[in-house]
């Protein structure tokens, strides 16, 4: 455990370096037009050490765009991005300054990770005609649709998804003549949490046959000791753990382990992020068999070019001891610069539309990414994906993996992507 404490710790003094010498950098290259992205992140609070990466993700795709070394995305001609930090600490009290901050700074784009962040600023961006780009998505955000466009689908259709796979598996296995399995959540009390249990909640009353809901227990954010929550919840055939970041699952995972608890675990994606700070706290033999859903891969599916390619990019920039280590830690470049790639992808299309529509590249706006986005569709790794006038999450299948303790990876278990139920 303390070496734990160590890891984490040290990630946090490293990556608020990385941000004090990130901010303010960057010559400017005359007769270029430059194009700025706002990035919401954290660099100092309890997410910093899967956001960390993340944002060095986001910096190296913009690298390969400006060097125009990104398959199938290309600058016009005079055109540079350039990557505006602004560290949120994870508080909500920063993200309205932020916000501002980052527009004084010429942002017509912002990219916010956290889904109460995108919440918050829905109301500004429409008035403003900033889009967000959200990476973490809850259904705020994008219902009704607005100047959020999402990067993956919102967590609560994707526990939908979890949970219909959990039921074809047990009914393809006849274990429904012996009775509906029992599910329980459990998790902080913060949006992602409550979200999360919504999608429960929503699915089990939409399909009673298909499971039976023995109850929720969500506590408030920051609370690591489960002593009520685990005896509550030891038999359950499935538990559903709601939180963002590491600190709750390692640490309720561990307890219940320990106390002897029978539940498949499963959440969707926040918690592969962490993989490597939950397993080192809590041990690999409690997460075995835990099951989660993922909208753009995973680090051992390099058979899909779009994962090689950010697998790649991450060893040409890093070393590979640092590469390395971001891989054991989880998802956080991986998943986090899959979505800012993509997101790259509908910034370029809409500054090329700019180019079309007007001439130059300098009259780029929210307004004409907003037009743009609200029509774009691209291809990755065989699954179409983009925006509509009606639809702001640009993912609409996922696949399923299985936390495996003998091979320490995630490893695919459905057959390819799968179609998000809403019901």
């Amino acid at each position: 455990m303390k070496h734990w404490r160590t890891v984490v710790l040290s990630c946090l003094v490293i990556l608020v370096l990385v941000a004090t010498l990130g901010l303010g950098c960057g010559k400017e290259e005359k007769g270029k037009v430059t194009i700025v992205i706002g990035n919401m992140t954290d660099f100092t609070g309890p997410a910093a050490p899967a956001l960390g990466p993340m944002t060095k993700a986001l910096e190296d795709f913009v690298k390969e765009v400006n060097a125009g070394t990104a398959p199938g995305i290309e600058l016009p001609e005079g055109v540079k991005l350039k990557v505006v930090n602004w560290d949120t600490g994870m508080n909500p009290a920063r993200f309205v300054p932020g916000y501002d901050w980052l527009k004084s700074k010429g942002a017509e784009v912002i990219i916010s990770v956290f889904n109460d962040c995108s919440e918050s600023l829905k109301p500004l961006a429409a008035r403003d005609k900033i889009a967000i780009l959200g990476m973490a998505t809850s259904v705020p955000m994008i219902d009704p649709p607005g100047w959020v466009f999402a990067f993956c689908p919102p967590t609560r259709y994707a526990v939908k998804l979890m949970l219909k796979w959990i039921g074809d598996q047990w009914e393809a296995e006849g274990k429904y003549a012996t009775g509906k399995p029992t599910i329980a959540t459990v998790g902080w009390s913060d949006a992602w949490g409550t979200d999360n249990e919504r999608g429960t909640k929503e699915y089990c009353q939409a399909n009673p046959t298909k499971f039976d809901y023995v109850g929720s227990w969500l506590a408030p954010v920051g609370t690591s000791t489960w002593t009520s929550e685990v005896a509550k919840t030891l038999n359950v055939d499935y538990l559903q753990t709601a939180a963002n970041g590491a600190t709750m699952p390692a640490t309720f995972m561990k307890q219940y382990s320990d106390k002897g608890g029978k539940a498949i675990n499963f959440d969707t994606e926040s918690m592969s992020a962490y993989v490597g700070y939950i397993t080192e706290y809590a041990g690999w033999s409690a997460l075995d068999g835990k099951l989660n859903v993922q909208t753009w891969g995973w680090w051992n599916l390099t058979q899909w070019s779009e994962v090689k390619y950010v697998k790649d990019v991450m060893f040409k920039y890093h070393s590979q001891s640092q590469a390395n280590e971001w891989m054991r830690a989880g998802m956080g470049y991986l998943g986090g610069g899959a979505m800012q790639l993509f997101a790259l992808r509908t910034i370029v299309a809409a500054i090329q539309a700019a180019v079309e529509k007007t001439g130059s590249a300098e009259n780029f706006s929210g307004q004409i990414y907003y037009d743009t986005a609200t029509s774009f569709m691209a291809n990755w790794a065989g699954s179409q994906r983009g925006f509509t006038e009606t639809r702001r999450y640009c993912a609409t299948d996922m696949i399923v993996l299985r936390w495996n303790a003998t091979a320490k990876d995630l490893i695919l278990i459905s057959d390819g992507w799968l179609p998000i139920p809403l019901q």
